[in-house]
């Protein structure tokens, strides 16, 4: 008697662009780093590193930085990285960013085509209370050790901000998902900003106003010139997982501006309502379950603010009364939304 064997394919790396690792060598060799060491352990080619084109391993690439920070003995190596990484090293995306006309049109470039450069990694900007969060997390659950990319990213991210509001800008405040490390210390003094560990992602905080900076590399030739990559590398929405992070992202930044959110967004990703609802119909994805979704995450980091009511939270929510925003809450978690918040305290 035979048995069909079912035949279960392992799931695909995850893949980032090489340019994310530009000057990573030079810097390892500064802190006496034995670089073929770091490389072998971390499963990568000196080859691989020569094109900015050249796909990486998300997880090995993360894993050359926390090997590098071990040989050489310097924990925070991945944070001195992210802080001189220029934008113009990302490649094609950084074009993208520098030649955009606005502070604001860059990091919605940068929102857009992120997939483009890395896979698996949740890119997206936040509305606290007059305040704005650009969020960084790599959801890939097979990526554990993660900290020196976190810290070089939101290194590379500030180097953009700066890029539009000189050198001299600072964030108001930076936070990350892993626990506070022993150098923590060294975070707020290269941020110029208060730091924060054990949060739910990794963060900077900035003014609205700073997004009306004009960006001084403003090229309109150039972008047109990249553009076309970005997007070859984005289209079509094919991954079901990439595809409903993208709305969930989007959401979340125009929740409480509209109470019928599909067709906003439909329309800031360049689609009719229709297009919309056979592509989410194509990749088996229920607009109102991300919808769902994103109140859930965004309730959470608004309940942590206390600052904030819960009638506030509820109107930035979408929620037209405190009412529905409370049963809501009482589905997600189980206890009501100010219970909640007198346990949390």
């Amino acid at each position: 008697m035979h048995r069909d064997t079912e035949i279960t394919s392992a799931p695909l790396p995850t893949k980032i662009l090489s340019a994310a690792a530009a000057g990573s060598i030079e810097l390892f060799k500064k802190h006496h780093g034995d670089v073929d060491t770091i490389l072998g352990h971390a499963g990568i080619r000196h080859d691989d590193l020569n094109s900015p084109l050249n796909e990486l391993n998300l997880g090995q690439y993360c894993c050359m930085f926390e090997e590098a920070a071990r040989v050489t003995g310097n924990d925070n190596i991945g944070l001195e990285f992210g802080q001189k990484f220029m934008p113009k090293q990302l490649g094609m995306l950084g074009f993208a960013a520098i030649s955009s006309p606005t502070l604001a049109a860059a990091l919605r470039t940068l929102e857009a085509y992120f997939p483009a450069h890395q896979g698996q990694t949740s890119f997206t900007l936040l509305q606290d209370c007059g305040i704005l969060w650009l969020s960084y997390r790599i959801f890939d659950k097979r990526i554990n050790k993660r900290r020196q990319d976190a810290e070089l990213s939101l290194g590379m991210f500030c180097n953009i901000f700066k890029e539009a509001l000189g050198p001299n800008w600072v964030p108001l405040e930076v936070r990350f998902e892993h626990a506070r490390p022993d150098g923590g210390g060294e975070h707020a003094q290269r941020f110029g900003a208060p730091v924060q560990f054990g949060r739910r992602t990794n963060a900077i905080a900035f003014r609205r106003s700073d997004l009306d900076a004009r960006m001084p590399g403003h090229d309109s030739y150039l972008f047109s010139v990249v553009k076309p990559f970005l997007e070859s590398r984005c289209a079509p929405p094919n991954d079901p997982q990439q595809f409903a992070m993208m709305i969930k992202n989007e959401i979340k930044l125009h929740l409480g501006e509209s109470l019928s959110p599909l067709p906003e967004i439909a329309k800031l990703m360049g689609l009719s309502d229709h297009g919309l609802q056979k592509l989410l119909k194509v990749n088996a994805i229920s607009f109102s379950d991300i919808l769902r979704a994103a109140r859930q995450e965004l309730a959470l980091h608004y309940m942590s603010n206390s600052d904030m009511s819960l009638t506030e939270i509820a109107y930035n929510l979408g929620y037209s009364e405190l009412s529905a925003f409370s049963r809501a809450f009482r589905a997600w978690t189980g206890i009501s939304p100010q219970r909640f918040r007198r346990s949390s305290r």
